[in-house]
């Protein structure tokens, strides 16, 4: 056992996690400048020497074993904090450098880069960023991001969640649409006309909480449309197609300037959490720490209400 660590290398590591990240073998020896025999052999050894087998190869694509799925966020975490040491030898405290990467749902995600890039630019501006916008968390292992901004629980206890805010959703509708109908209570949204959010569904629960008693309710809703877009579900209700629950920080300027109003202003969602998640280790990388910084000030002043 001590042999092995005294022999095993970061090249290794490096290359496993490559051959993940590119998603094959060839991919990944042109990423690292190797044969591909070279990167062929070099995984061979590293699971030799672990004596597990951490991905599945077959002439198509690559998968990670349960073993491989178990040890990348380890690895991930060590190649960090190798390049966080490299760095700091090399650079001292000289300015950030180079990519990074983020994922984020796509309404609140956008408003972020608009408040993102511009800080980043100014104080960094040898950083760059590229930014995937999308529902889904399947990115939160994905080792090609450094970090997301993510709406919602996070379940993976490999992965660190820092909350930058929180939000709650509230029951909305355009004042055209509410001209036209009755709500006084929840029960009464089992017969108007409700949009969801989904793309195979066209009934929903939705869950509120008194702002006095904080006392839950449930009503279930269904809907002659749905959509997974909480941008096109806006874009709906103030077209006066409906009510819909959405995100505050996304309604938030249609309702000061009237274009929506808050039906049953009483309730709204319990607050769900706004979180900056990455994989342990990343938040100690220069470039990715300077960003993930960054964020931690201009993410809640979108979040707070005025």
């Amino acid at each position: 056992m001590v042999h092995n660590l005294r022999t095993m290398n970061f090249l290794e590591f490096a290359v496993f996690v490559e051959v993940v990240r590119c998603g094959g073998i060839s991919a990944a020896a042109e990423q690292l400048h190797l044969a591909k025999s070279g990167v062929s052999t070099v995984l061979r050894r590293l699971e030799d020497r672990l004596n597990v087998k951490l991905l599945e190869r077959n002439s198509r694509r690559i998968a990670l074993t349960a073993e491989g799925a178990l040890l990348l966020p380890k690895v991930e975490s060590l190649l960090a904090e190798g390049e966080h040491l490299l760095r700091e030898a090399e650079q001292g405290l000289a300015s950030p450098q180079g990519m990074v990467r983020i994922a984020a749902t796509p309404e609140f995600g956008s408003m972020a880069v608009n408040s993102l890039v511009p800080e980043v630019r100014k104080r960094f501006p040898e950083l760059r960023l590229t930014v995937k916008l999308a529902y889904g968390k399947e990115d939160l292992q994905d080792p090609s991001f450094d970090f997301a901004i993510r709406i919602g629980r996070v379940e993976d206890e490999n992965l660190v969640a820092r909350k930058v805010g929180g939000s709650h959703r509230l029951l909305v509708a355009s004042p055209n649409a509410m001209s036209q109908i009755s709500v006084k209570k929840l029960d009464d949204l089992t017969l108007a006309p409700c949009l969801i959010f989904s793309s195979t569904q066209l009934e929903s629960i939705w869950t509120l909480q008194h702002l006095e008693t904080q006392k839950e309710q449930s009503v279930v809703v269904s809907s002659h449309f749905a959509v997974q877009s909480l941008g096109t579900l806006l874009q709906l209700c103030e077209q006066g197609e409906g009510i819909a629950m959405l995100p505050e920080f996304l309604v938030r300027r249609s309702l000061a300037q009237g274009k929506l109003v808050n039906v049953l202003p009483e309730l709204q969602s319990r607050e769900i959490n706004v979180n900056l998640v990455y994989r342990s280790g990343m938040d100690r990388i220069m470039r990715v720490k300077a960003v993930l910084d960054i964020a931690r000030e201009v993410l809640p002043p979108l979040l707070s209400k005025p």
